[in-house]
């Protein structure tokens, strides 16, 4: 499973997807530029790495924006 969210503005946003495993255990972390350029990818095991991935998410973003990705991680991985 797998889910686009886009932040900010065109120019000074960016990109952050997630990628839900089959198997629900693995998350994977896309950060990119609006232009779809990848600038980092992390993998993260669900739910051991739950804090991890919450504080990386918060050095990418907002902390709104970090809840709303992990609320969608938490309805994705049940």
């Amino acid at each position: 499973m797998k889910k686009t969210f886009k932040l900010g503005e065109y120019c000074t946003g960016g990109i952050i997807q997630s990628i839900v495993s089959e198997d629900k255990t693995v998350v994977r972390i896309r950060n990119a530029t609006m232009q779809k350029e990848t600038i980092e990818i992390r993998v993260f095991r669900w739910p051991l790495d739950f804090f991890n991935i919450e504080m990386f998410l918060n050095g990418l973003t907002t902390s709104y924006y970090a809840s709303k990705i992990i609320n969608w991680i938490q309805e994705n991985t049940k």
